[in-house]
């Protein structure tokens, strides 16, 4: 599944209400050590040891809601999911 379609998935089915704003996404390979919200970090299996894809969704220049998308460095396998609100997350999705 694209990464549009996990995203859109996702929202509309735990956050609704935050489905139709005006969206944009920014890509980054990170190393686990790199993630420095533990929440983000606690949804990566601690066997992985190569970076990661971390797809981050805001809106309107909003940090206070910003979704992470963390998939494997190549971006085939989606590790997990969340909306992050002011640095806590919220319905968190596995997919490990």
């Amino acid at each position: 599944m694209s990464v549009i379609k996990v995203f859109r998935s996702y929202m509309a089915k735990h956050h609704p209400h935050l489905a139709y704003k005006d969206w944009k996404a920014d890509v980054r390979l990170l190393s686990a050590e790199e993630i420095q919200n533990g929440n983000i970090k606690a949804l990566l299996p601690h066997e992985i040891s190569e970076p990661i894809t971390c797809w981050l969704f805001f809106y309107d220049d909003n940090l206070n809601n910003v979704v992470c998308l963390l998939q494997d460095k190549k971006g085939v396998s989606n590790i997990g999911i969340s909306l992050l609100k002011n640095g806590e997350l919220v319905k968190p999705i596995s997919f490990i």
